[in-house]
């Protein structure tokens, strides 16, 4: 038996030359269709049929000698002398058409499942690339993002060139300003609506002045925030605050320096610590600490309901803080379980806590995942780790959230101070200034 390919740009092509080379008794193996060539990234390829055909030599050969001897007993006939002459016989009719030849008749066939060939061959490989694909998820998500990554760069590009078209058609050359904010992180669309304002204000007779220009645009960036002020009790009612946030934020010892001032304030205020977070491991345990350390009673809620029935077990109570277990905000237990708490339709102070150090991207995110509890006021956390904080004027700017507290470090209760307009502006100001004054007597909680 002898295998041989052959190939073609057809598959007519390729059995002509098959039945060339090893005759009519050749017998076809497979075909497929292959790409030739290549050049770079086998883009010059070419498609070919590729013809796999056999033929018996052995049976071949012995078929020629049968044939041989045949003849060799033919002419032997022909040369005996007694053997009477043949009677002549009548020539049989000529038959008009011949039968097919085996390899006619497969070279018939391989015409006819030849689109069904090259079908099979574009589902075999349409297969292999989605069995590729589901073992590396990323080489399909990776020229999604390589695109959407240059048309970021390229509407990045376009607005900045904008922007800075506007702030150069500032008047008094603004431009000074205008880097300032955005190197602290402000974000270049409110550093410009800023400065213009400013020199609404001003006029452009005064804008040679740094001085006025300055007090203007901070005063500018205080009045476009909104703060809560220090946790006030009223008068004959309970105060009932809870902070929620994401995992690692530090709400846990928030509510710790809380339950500090309240407990340290000039008329200390009868308070209650209760904890939801049975989630995290030893989070209980720490908050018992500070509760043992403060002399404060804890009581542990396992689920909204014992909320509820924990609440009711302290009527003498004139604020209770809540601490909950930190969940990623897209997770759908812990969302629903806010959702139950929010649903018992008692009167909780929301607080959510934010950490300084995540983006801003993130941190609206977080609100917008948030607001559905409801959420009535923010809290920032790790600012110490931060070197510029103009995310902080940029989310609350943007969302409209009150600020109530600040958070610096993790010493209770003096890494925790109230948030006001002119120190958020201190802090997120390229050019600060110092009220020594008004940060002494920053308290967490009015008595």
């Amino acid at each position: 038996m002898k295998l041989k390919r052959f190939e073609a740009l057809t598959l007519q092509g390729a059995l002509q030359s098959v039945k060339a080379e090893l005759g009519p008794d050749a017998v076809i193996v497979s075909t497929r269709r292959i790409h030739k060539g290549g050049g770079l990234f086998g883009l010059l390829s070419q498609p070919v049929v590729e013809v796999t055909a056999a033929v018996d030599r052995t049976k071949k050969q012995r078929n020629l000698g049968e044939d041989i001897l045949a003849r060799v007993r033919q002419t032997e006939k022909t040369e005996e002398p007694d053997r009477p002459a043949a009677i002549p016989q009548p020539p049989e009719p000529v038959q008009q058409t011949k039968p097919p030849t085996h390899f006619e008749e497969q070279l018939r066939m391989a015409t006819l499942l030849d689109p069904f060939t090259e079908q099979l061959t574009a589902v075999r490989e349409e297969l292999q690339r989605l069995r590729a694909e589901r073992e590396d998820p990323e080489s399909v998500v990776r020229p999604l993002k390589q695109e959407l990554e240059g048309l970021r760069i390229i509407v990045g590009e376009a607005l900045g060139d904008r922007m800075r078209k506007q702030v150069d058609a500032l008047p008094g050359g603004l431009t000074s300003e205008y880097e300032g904010l955005v190197a602290q992180g402000i974000q270049p669309s409110l550093a410009h609506e800023l400065l213009r304002a400013v020199a609404e204000t001003l006029g452009t007779s005064r804008l040679d002045d740094r001085e006025a220009v300055r007090e203007i645009l901070r005063e500018r960036m205080e009045q476009s925030i909104t703060v809560s002020g220090a946790l006030a009790p009223t008068k004959g009612l309970q105060q009932v605050v809870m902070l929620v946030g994401p995992t690692g934020v530090g709400k846990t010892t928030t509510v710790a320096k809380l339950a500090s001032w309240a407990t340290q304030a000039e008329q200390p205020r009868n308070t209650v610590l209760i904890t939801l977070d049975t989630y995290r491991v030893a989070a209980v345990e720490q908050l018992r600490v500070f509760a043992k350390i403060l002399k404060l009673p804890l009581e542990v809620a396992m689920s909204p309901r014992d909320l509820t029935a924990c609440i009711n077990r302290h009527p003498q109570a004139e604020l209770i803080l809540i601490d909950t277990s930190g969940r990623s905000p897209r997770d759908r237990t812990g969302q629903e379980e806010l959702k139950a708490i929010a649903q018992q339709h008692l009167k909780i102070d929301t607080h959510l806590v934010l950490a300084a150090p995540t983006t801003e991207s993130v941190l609206h995110d977080v609100i917008q995942q948030y607001r559905t509890i409801p959420i009535h006021k923010l809290v920032f956390t790790k600012l110490d780790e931060v070197e510029h904080l103009g995310t902080l004027y940029n989310l609350l700017h943007c969302t409209g959230l009150p600020l109530s507290y600040m958070s610096m470090g993790q010493r209770v209760p003096e890494d925790l101070e109230v948030a006001t307009n002119r120190r958020i502006v201190d802090l997120v100001s390229a050019y600060p200034q110092q009220h020594p004054a008004e940060h002494s007597a920053v308290v967490g909680v009015s008595s």
